[in-house]
């Protein structure tokens, strides 16, 4: 990331405004994950290219600092290079998601996103096994193409994030999983918790990712082992995993309730304003809100990693062993 990235992150937690935020600008997806069900979604739409870039603008005028680019697949949108560019205009850090490697071996796209500014390629990676992989998301040889398409981006200033859902086939050997990412080249990983949603916009769930909470619990408490040994590049910070793990037990017992909608924010393919993909609240419209408008009482009805993870840099005094955990954890910055 540039220093004038960082100075950008620096200047507005200082300030008390930083934010991060999810631009979704697409529902289109290769990919038909059995625990997502975007792909089923009709029509497909597009955001507009001249309002995204406006959009984009106005996050960074409400102090998003981290641009997470996702869909659907973004490398769908055949404007997603512009996007990219606008965000590293505005000094932000931007993260893009895929799902289909395929489209990372067309039109010279690694190269293209790094050209842009982009800090991350985040690659969704559900299993170490192939056969497994394909499956889960209804892509044959998906690991071979994946495996061509790291060879592109490694050529490139990109960083390689695996974005691994914690579900059925991999919540008791999560190990196996995060070996296999970083063997084949992948920076750091970035787990997701398991979570149900009814939105209409971003509908999650399946038998998949059906785990009770023993398991899931099960889970985190490996993941927390790994991320400890410093072998796997674990993004997630051991505090907020332990933080999931008490909601799970007892939602009452949370340290770090979730800031989704006020400092962590979702902008769907509509460019309406939610406090997270899962909640029908709209807060208003990008193209036209005010700042004031970023306000959401404190929600502890999921276990959404990227809302929880994130919300536990804004709790005051508490998030000091937060901030020195992440100082001392990857270098994704």
């Amino acid at each position: 990331m540039s220093r004038g990235k960082n100075r950008n992150i620096a200047k507005n937690y200082l300030q008390g405004r930083l934010r991060f935020s999810e631009f979704a600008i697409t529902n289109a997806c290769i990919a038909k994950c059995s625990f997502c069900e975007i792909w089923k979604q009709q029509p497909k739409v597009f955001v507009d290219r001249e309002k995204a870039l406006t959009a984009i603008d106005r996050l960074a005028g409400f102090g998003v600092s981290h641009l997470t680019i996702t869909g659907g697949d973004p490398l769908l949108h055949p404007q997603v290079i512009d996007f990219v560019e606008q965000a590293t205009k505005c000094k932000m850090n931007t993260s893009v998601l895929n799902a289909a490697p395929q489209l990372l071996m067309r039109n010279d796209m690694p190269k293209r996103l790094a050209d842009a500014g982009c800090d991350i390629l985040s690659i969704s990676f559900d299993s170490g096994d192939p056969v497994t992989m394909a499956k889960s998301r209804q892509i044959p040889n998906i690991m071979d193409e994946m495996a061509k398409a790291l060879e592109l981006v490694k050529k490139t200033s990109l960083k390689l994030m695996a974005s691994i859902l914690i579900w059925n086939d991999n919540y008791d050997k999560l190990e196996a999983v995060c070996t296999r990412a970083k063997n084949m080249g992948y920076d750091f990983v970035c787990l997701n918790y398991p979570t149900f949603s009814k939105s209409q916009v971003y509908p999650l769930g399946g038998e998949g990712i059906s785990l009770s909470r023993e398991n899931v619990i099960h889970g985190l408490t490996e993941a927390i082992a790994l991320r400890k040994s410093g072998k796997y590049g674990i993004i997630n910070s051991g505090i907020s995993m332990r933080n999931i793990i008490r909601y799970l037990q007892d939602p009452a017992t949370i340290q770090f309730p979730c800031f989704g909608g006020e400092r962590v924010l979702f902008v769907d393919w509509f460019f309406d304003v939610r406090p997270c993909m899962q909640l029908p609240q709209v807060l208003g419209n990008i193209l036209t809100m005010e700042e004031k408008a970023l306000h959401q009482p404190s929600c502890n009805n999921c276990n959404m990693s990227w809302y929880r993870d994130f919300s536990t840099f804004f709790q005051g005094i508490r998030s000091i062993p937060v901030l020195l955990e992440a100082l001392t954890g990857p270098k994704i910055i």
